[in-house]
């Protein structure tokens, strides 16, 4: 496989992905909107604690031994 059609083909995978997601995420928002609102607020922000950890241990500097 060229990466021409590699990279085509992983950004329609990444492309429908997203599209079940967003579609998924707006269906349960309108059937359970409290629930389901509280639970995205949760993920995202576990997750930006989560990416901000990480960038904080890869950009912490190294310490003399």
């Amino acid at each position: 496989m060229t990466n021409s059609l590699k990279s085509t083909l992983v950004r329609k995978a990444a492309r429908t992905g997203a599209k079940h997601t967003a579609h998924g995420a707006a269906s349960k928002l309108k059937r359970q909107p409290l629930r389901a609102g509280t639970l995205l607020l949760i993920g995202g922000v576990c997750g930006a604690a989560a990416g901000w950890l990480a960038a904080r241990g890869a950009a912490a500097p190294a310490s003399p031994a």
